[in-house]
């Protein structure tokens, strides 16, 4: 324990009498290992930790699969679902469960809100075991059509709405016009994606099974495993197959883990960034051990002292593995803090793309993690400079004086392949940040199918309660249409559901008259869009043939779809689409409702923008109005100046109406690419410091090639050596180093892109723009950083140079 605090001592000397060196090498250390852990705590909430349920392996997701029809994973089948509830031996509990929302209106004078909802059944806080802070859960008494409505708050929502009021169990909330009693609040951090939780209540036999729309949870029994439940579940489906060929033929069941399902698209994120993150901290290691070597062979006297006056070779190896530690040390509790600040902003800027992000915070084992990899990294940077100074030449470096021996021009070996390190490892981030820079910039440029500028969004729900029939709804879009279209600066007035680029759509399948009758679950399918006559113009789609939807296209009128060139060309293939006739209904049906295709539009990206269209069918809101959707306002002036317009124009039709999300279109644009552009930034940054911290390096080595070889520089100028002759053997030196790296980086870099495939858009990982260009960086950020020390080696004098020698 002696000799440790002796070592600590004198290492806390050595530090403080280096201290330009010490404030480089931390603030590097702090760098490399706060990134690191900013990334680690991303990970460790999202892949690593539980969820926050009793135990979460066993809660499972099952999903309804038809991989002919394109459908490989999808919603359930209410019907379905009661058959997968009542027929399995898998499940302890099982619950189906769907997004809504809910207009809250008060008597109070507050405006009208919209929350968002989750529709469960009975058995759901079973299946997640979840207890309520206050008051009881939904119990299936609660989920039937004809139950007392009923519905449990959100522990947020319970605090911003009602200050965390003890008696708000019993209260009654007016939903969509309803009286609801409150029976409960969830404890904090739980379903904090939604504002209320109530019971579904369905009534099960007026829907038919061609009708996917729930989703299905289940808590698998202590003795099953998850393969055991998905073979049983198969074997459910194989029979609703044969007992119900009309709808079942071709869909069978997946039963997934629920954070699998969660993590899923995040986890390759996740461990790409986590692999960059850490090829920053190798460059940052690098760095420092190379400082440290610098520094080494002015203390090559010290060292041989020491050695002389008995210090073992173990002694030496401690003492300055002691300070590499202390080093390390200090730089993990900088990057901890660093950490702790930036992990916030990190998933801020990643936005709703990570999972569970409500329960990422910097626990105890991140910061375990934090003091582990200081430790790693002290021994990692320390153990090269330690064990070359442990074996130090005593009669060569007493001999000399402790000036050291000349380095050359070119420096140690050790030091030239550390540096060349460095560029490999920054080569390999670059080629990654450039690649995922290029596929933004291809995703960015890709034609949505309608025009972002200069047009305002804004989503409005109406209640059942109050517009429970079709005419009512179409009444109160015809007036609010009308109202919106005679606002100032308004130069057309569209609605549509679900709106594009937002992530939400039904799809139906219909039948073409006069075609082959398709087999049962193989009918042609397509995305239904609900649009009033302004549509097509407020959103700028273009109208290839035909008309659109018009104001005629009402509920007593013939009835009549437009379609898009994607369902055309894949549907009426070398025909004219216009006054062909289609149905949603069983074409057999002498009831069956046909309708008369009257235009084509232009293909919209309504999914994302990197994937390829898909058929899209119109209907007129007047004929099938739902209960949503989002309006358009197109304008020749600041689309955000029409939000307050909007909102007092719908006041005055419905004052208890909430209008939500309002945003500009360009936002909504913006929006879709938001998780792109986070993989771009984030790569771009941990390359820039790569970059910024391996010119350094290459900086560094020059330099004290060219100071430990100033005498050599001196005689070459006394014998008359131009001073651009040195300059070029300078240069040469560090571009030398500099050309190993980029080599060995770009061979590496050209197996290690392929990890970045599934990211990237329409680019090749081997794309030879982006290496062209990360060639042309590297080598004008090299030949900077070799410019300086290579100036200073000109201004040597000679007769300085070889007297001080």
């Amino acid at each position: 324990m002696e000799n440790l605090l002796n070592d600590l001592r004198y290492a806390l000397r050595n530090l403080a009498k280096s201290p330009g060196f010490t404030v480089v090498a931390i603030l590097t250390l702090a760098l490399g290992i706060g990134a690191n852990t900013a990334i680690f705590t991303v990970a460790k909430q999202v892949l690593l930790d539980p969820m926050p349920y009793p135990d979460p392996e066993r809660v499972m997701v099952i999903m309804e699969s038809n991989p002919e029809a394109g459908l490989p994973r999808f919603s359930v089948s209410p019907p379905n679902y009661v058959d997968f509830r009542d027929q399995n031996q898998s499940f302890e509990s099982t619950a189906a469960l769907t997004g809504g929302t809910f207009n809250l209106t008060s008597n109070d004078g507050r405006r009208p809100e919209r929350l968002r909802a989750l529709m469960v059944t009975g058995g759901f806080f079973d299946v997640y075991g979840i207890q309520p802070q206050t008051g009881r859960t939904i119990v299936d008494d609660d989920d039937r059509p004809d139950a007392a409505k009923v519905v449990i708050l959100n522990h947020g929502f319970w605090q911003r709405r009602f200050g965390g009021a003890p008696d708000i169990v019993d209260q009654v909330l007016q939903l969509d016009g309803e009286g609801y009693t409150v029976i409960g609040v969830l404890p904090a951090a739980i379903l904090e994606s939604v504002d209320v939780v109530a019971p579904l209540a369905l009534d099960y036999s007026e829907i038919g099974r061609g009708a996917h729309f729930l989703g299905m949870r289940g808590r698998l029994k202590p003795e099953v495993t998850q393969a055991q439940a998905h073979t049983e579940l198969k074997a459910i489906a194989a029979r609703l197959e044969a007992e119900y060929p009309d709808s079942n033929t071709g869909w069978t069941t997946i039963v997934m883990p629920l954070k699998d399902l969660m993590v899923e698209d995040f986890r390759g994120i996740v461990w790409l960034l986590l692999a960059a993150v850490g090829l920053v901290l190798v460059v940052a290691c690098v760095n420092v051990a190379n400082l440290q070597l610098v520094r080494m062979a002015a203390r090559e006297r010290e060292v041989a002292v020491r050695a002389a006056l008995g210090a073992g070779r173990w002694r030496l190896v401690r003492q300055f593995l002691t300070e590499s530690t202390l080093l390390a040390l200090a730089g993990g509790a900088l990057g901890a803090l660093l950490a702790w600040r930036g992990t916030g902003a990190l998933v801020a800027l990643a936005g709703d793309d990570v999972p569970r992000a409500e329960e990422i915070v910097a626990d105890g084992g991140v910061l375990l993690f934090a003091f582990g990899l200081s430790l790693l990294t002290g021994f990692v940077f320390g153990s090269l400079p330690a064990f070359q100074a442990s074996r130090p030449d005593l009669q060569g470096t007493l001999k000399e004086g402790g000036r050291g021996q000349a380095g050359g021009v070119h420096g140690s070996t050790v030091r030239s392949i550390l540096v060349a390190t460095e560029v490999a490892v920054a080569v390999v981030l670059l080629v990654g940040a450039g690649l995922l820079i290029r596929s933004l910039q291809r995703l960015v440029d890709v034609d949505p199918g309608f025009e972002p500028r200069g047009a305002l969004t804004a989503q409005l729900e109406l209640p059942g309660a109050r517009y429970a029939e079709d005419q009512d709804r179409a009444l109160f879009y015809r007036r609010l249409f009308d109202d919106l279209g005679a606002l100032p600066g308004v130069e057309e007035a569209g609605g549509v559901v679900p709106m594009p680029l937002t992530g939400s759509g039904f799809i139906l399948t219909f039948y073409v008259e006069g075609t082959p009758m398709p087999e049962p679950n193989k009918f042609p399918n397509a995305n239904i869009r609900v649009i009033n006559e302004d549509y097509f113009e407020a959103m700028k789609i273009p109208l290839l043939s035909g008309r659109g939807i018009e104001r005629r296209d009402g509920f007593d009128a013939p009835w009549v779809v437009v379609i898009n060139e994607s369902t055309a060309t894949k549907f009426f293939p070398g025909q004219n689409p216009l006054d062909q006739r289609i149905t949603f209904d069983d074409p057999e049906d002498e009831d069956a409702r046909w309708m008369t295709v009257v235009g084509v539009v232009g293909d919209v990206h309504h999914e994302e923008l990197s994937e390829a269209t898909d058929p899209e069918i119109y209907w007129s809101y007047q004929q099938r109005p739902r209960s949503s959707t989002t309006l358009v306002l197109r304008t020749g002036a600041d689309p955000g100046a029409l939000a307050g317009p909007l909102r007092e124009a719908l006041q005055r039709i419905d004052p208890e109406l909430p209008v939500y999300r309002v945003r500009t279109l360009e936002e909504i644009v913006d929006a879709s690419v938001a998780q792109p552009r986070f993989n771009s930034l984030l790569w771009g940054v941990f390359a820039g410091l790569a970059l910024l911290l391996a010119s350094i390096g290459v900086y560094g080595v020059v330099s004290y090639s060219v100071a430990q070889g100033r005498r050599d520089i001196g005689v070459r100028l006394a014998l008359g050596a131009g001073r651009s002759g040195i300059l070029a053997m300078v240069l040469k030196g560090g571009l030398v180093l500099i050309g190993a790296g980029l080599a060995v980086g770009l061979l590496i870099a050209v197996f290690a892109s392929k990890l970045l495939e599934r990211m990237i858009f329409e680019v090749s990982t081997t794309d030879v723009a982006t290496f062209a260009a990360v060639v042309v960086v590297l080598a004008v950020v090299g030949t900077l950083a070799c410019l300086l020390p290579a100036w200073r080696a000109t201004r040597v004098d000679p007769v300085v140079a070889l007297r001080d020698e």
